[in-house]
């Protein structure tokens, strides 16, 4: 990290593996740096035009001294212990003959001599300074060159190509450099196209001769390309709905597809301001979704998203933006501000292939615009009035993209919505999103994830059939113990607390018999269904009281921390046997807590779920029903629910009480043609008191084993689910370097990339094809990741699926060592193993023919040898 460095920026601000050199500039003066104020008049030996400083004459001690006591010694007393050294050459400008050009370099000798002697261990990087190079070379620890390729002006205040003669020259410099031993550093200057374009193309030339690559804008804020190129992944989503954020179309909506794509959807309500100036690489793209209140700062917001256009950052506009632009802005797109125009008929002039998604559009000729498309845009709808008006109602554009209202979404007269036009490819198009691996949340291993949890309702109920015990034991005997999956069971405290204190006294010894029992079996993780079961989240929060807005717990008063910790507490030293703690937070009521409950709930190392739950079905067939992955409650994220319970498909617990079969239909339609969720077999112990009910529970069960699934806890799909929003993606050579990825251990990728090259990877395992035109790449879980692509990889042995999450991979000369972690019998499918042998937990076994490996063991450690 090279860096501007100040009291308001130390050291000790940044983390620990990250290697920090301060700015300095000794060759002339930083104009507006302190530093320089009390530099000595005969110091100056000339300026240099295009940048404002004085040229420094380091030919005198006086002067070499005033950079070493007043700009270096302060600023390694602030902490920093490593220096970039700029504008050595400098001089050249100044010293016109030779004798004077040996003079300066003969101080900047002695200066960089004199900054060594007094801190020995200081680290410096030269900025060229190829002329000292012989004298200087063992007090650096690397070499920096600018505008090897590309160059900025300053003079002329642009970007331009370096000449050829100046490029070889410069690579002759750099490479005696590196003869040195110095790493030779190149930052090559490229303006902020869209999306950075060409810029990663510039840092591979620049590294196919050996030097280390760093491409970047002519001020050095954009995050730039070097031997990576970092994948932005935030999408900023501005808004202006007054409803709560999930209840906002751009959120409902609009989160969910990105989401799926690999992005991570940032979302700011324009009434709260706008973020700091956008940079060239920071966003994949900026949607301004306009759909509630009008545009209040219609400058601010003009002028935020002019400066995103220049820093080459996509942008889609959303809605009903009309008003939300002024005409500087709309004339910087290259289109006319859309002007209202009454007509009495409207008929669809063209239409992309995009649109009529998940319902036909129906012209509106009360909402028509006049509006032409920028040049050189691709129009999705162009609308038509009798009087020859053209509406160009949804468009790619050369900076983006657009959709008006109302071709966007539709609402049914039952309050269900509609996508009129393809989210998926609106998003890949309109922000030009590049092939690359994304992280997904509802696979492991090359198989769907599989969970189950049940929320606390209803655990003491009596069933409605002989022999007409709890609904807790029916489950436990019918479901737990039949099918032994990992499965997630939460108690409600309020209805077991003993006497007086509880709500159920008679029941409450049976029950808690019941919980304990439940609890001990291996395969149920224990969570809690909070201390009172708030119905009404924001209303008990903000402090109000009515009949129904919780559990009416004898003697209790609502508690934030009783409730998200408390509980979880009561239940660890009541019913939790020794070897087990309540993990997991279980959301109750409307699932709404604000962020101090789920926050206090991350700070008691709970993990957390419900809220959102997908709705899909053939009732309701669209991915407007399938929500995102969780909403962040200021900084801490709640975890959806992936699937509805039962309460859902009963219609709040009226009937038909077999109606949870139909979750099945759920489970196909998140998985085809977009796998969007895992498997979640969510339901409440209520759910045992009807015979119809309970062998509903059942018939799912039995779909779900015919399935290739990785059955996994919700608390690990709660950390995966956190997993998705920290994990960081660059193109790396010929591949991707992916960092953080530790819960989430599986990618998704085109096969238009490649194909995984096992050998040449780090931390891949395998992957595996799925039927929707994708391969799922498994990774395993180390902090770093590299997958390395190739249209031919060489014949490796790989795990091309798992019932069991890997927890290590080690591709070896004649094979690989992998270590499973599961929770049920493992079973792995091998490819290119069919000359091998292998070893299982120590165990020498044979790989048949179909190359499908058994255990009865949950943990394997696989080693498999070829020949």
């Amino acid at each position: 990290m090279v860096v501007n460095p100040g009291s308001q920026r130390l050291p000790s601000d940044f983390a620990a593996n990250q290697k920090v050199f301060a700015y300095i500039s000794i060759g002339e003066t930083t104009p507006g740096d302190d530093r320089y104020q009390n530099l000595p008049d005969s110091c100056a030996m000339g300026s240099n035009p295009a940048w404002g400083g004085k040229i420094i004459n380091l030919a005198h001690a006086d002067c070499r001294n005033y950079l070493l006591q007043k700009v270096i010694n302060p600023i390694w007393q602030q902490g920093y212990h490593a220096f970039f050294l700029d504008t050595l050459d400098s001089y050249e400008l100044a010293a016109k003959t030779a004798m004077a050009r040996k003079e300066q370099e003969a101080g900047l000798v002695q200066l960089i001599q004199a900054i060594k002697a007094v801190h020995p261990n200081i680290e410096l990087i030269a900025n060229r300074g190829f002329s000292v190079l012989p004298e200087i070379h063992q007090d650096l620890v690397a070499v920096v060159a600018e505008s090897l390729f590309k160059q900025w002006d300053q003079g002329s205040r642009r970007y331009t190509v370096v000449p050829e003669t100046v490029q070889k020259a410069l690579i002759s410099k750099l490479r005696k450099a590196r003869d040195y031993g110095l790493p030779a550093i190149v930052i090559d200057y490229m303006p902020p196209q869209l999306n950075r374009n060409g810029w990663w193309e510039d840092a591979q030339k620049i590294q196919s001769l050996g030097f280390v690559p760093y491409v970047t804008d002519a001020g050095l804020t954009a995050v730039g390309a070097g031997l990576r190129e970092p994948m932005p992944r935030d999408v900023l989503i501005l808004y202006n709905s007054t409803y709560p954020k999930q209840d906002s179309s751009a959120f409902a909506n609009g989160a969910m597809p990105l989401e799926y794509l690999g992005y991570v959807p940032r979302f700011q309500r324009l009434s709260e301001g706008l973020p700091a100036k956008p940079r060239a690489g920071e966003y994949a793209g900026v949607i301004l979704w306009s759909d509630g209140e009008p545009v209040k700062d219609v400058a601010g917001i003009s002028h935020w998203l002019d400066e995103a256009r220049g820093q080459g950052i996509p942008i889609l506009l959303i809605g009903d933006f009309q008003d939300a632009l002024d005409d500087k802005t709309y004339m910087g797109l290259a289109m006319n501000k859309p002007e209202s125009r009454d007509t009495s008929a409207l008929s669809i002039a063209s239409k992309n292939a995009n649109m009529d998604y998940e319902m036909p559009i129906t012209p509106n000729p009360r909402g028509f615009l006049k509006l032409t498309a920028p040049a050189g845009s691709k129009v999705w709808l162009s609308l038509k009035s009798p009087e020859g008006n053209l509406e160009d109602a949804a468009a790619i554009t050369p900076w983006g993209g657009y959709v008006l209202s109302p071709y966007l979404l539709t609402t049914l007269p039952n309050k269900d919505t509609r996508w009129l036009v393809n989210p998926f490819q609106l998003y890949r198009e309109a922000f030009r999103l590049p092939e690359m691996p994304v992280p997904d949340t509802a696979t492991e291993s090359g198989r769907r994830l599989f969970m189950a949890h049940t929320d606390g309702d209803g655990f003491v109920s009596r069933a409605q059939f002989p022999p007409y015990h709890i609904a807790g034991e029916v489950y436990m005997h019918q479901i737990l113990e039949k099918y032994k999956l990992p499965f997630t069971g939460s108690i409600i405290v309020g209805d077991l607390l003993p006497g007086n204190r509880g709500l159920y006294p008679a029941l409450a010894p049976l029950g808690t018999k019941v919980a304990m029992e439940v609890f001990r079996l291996p395969y149920v993780e224990i969570g809690s269904h909070m201390w009172s079961h708030p119905f009404d989240w924001p209303a008990i929060e903000a402090g109000k009281d009515y009949p129904g807005i919780n559990l009416p717990v004898p003697g209790y008063k609502f508690s934030p921390y009783m409730e998200a910790v408390g509980a979880a507490k009561w239940i660890d030293k009541q019913l939790s046997p020794a070897d087990k703690k309540v993990l997991i937070d279980q959301w109750s009521g409307d699932c709404e807590p604000d962020a101090q409950v789920v926050g206090l709930a991350y700070k008691a190392g709970l993990m957390n779920i419900n809220g959102g739950e997908s709705t899909i079905s053939d009732k309701n067939p669209s991915i407007t029903a399938v929500p995102p992955i969780g909403i962040f409650r200021g900084k801490w994220l709640q975890v959806f629910a992936p699937d509805a319970n039962e309460d859902y498909f009963t219609n709040q617990w009226h009937g038909p009480y077999w109606g949870f079969e139909n979750v099945i239909q759920t489970f196909e339609m998140t998985n085809k043609p977009h796998r969007l969720k895992p498997i979640d077999i969510y339901t409440h112990w209520y759910t045992a008191t009807k015979l119809a009910s309970i062998s509903a529970v059942e018939k799912v069960y039995n779909w779900v084993l015919k399935q290739s699934i990785t059955p996994i806890y919700v608390t690990d799909y709660g950390h995966i689910a956190n997993n998705f929003f920290t994990i960081h993606i660059a193109r790396e050579g010929n591949g991707f370097w992916i960092d953080g990825a530790e819960a989430l251990r599986e990618l998704r990728m085109p096969t238009s990339l490649g194909t995984p090259d096992i050998a040449k990877s780090q931390g891949i395992a395998g992957y595996n094809h799925s039927t929707n035109g994708n391969l799922y790449v498994h990774m395993d879980g180390k902090p770093s990741v590299y997958l390395a692509l190739s249209q031919n990889p060489e014949n490796f042995p790989y795990i091309a699926s798992a019932n069991a999450p890997i927890a290590g991979f080690s591709a070896e000369q004649n094979g690989f060592s992998a270590d499973l972690k599961g929770y049920v019998s493992v079973q792995v499918q091998l490819e290119n193993a069919q000359n091998c042998r292998a070893t299982v937990n120590g165990q020498a076994m044979t790989i048949p023919t179909n190359e499908q490996l058994q255990s009865s063991s949950h943990d394997l450690a696989l080693h498999v040898f070829c020949h």
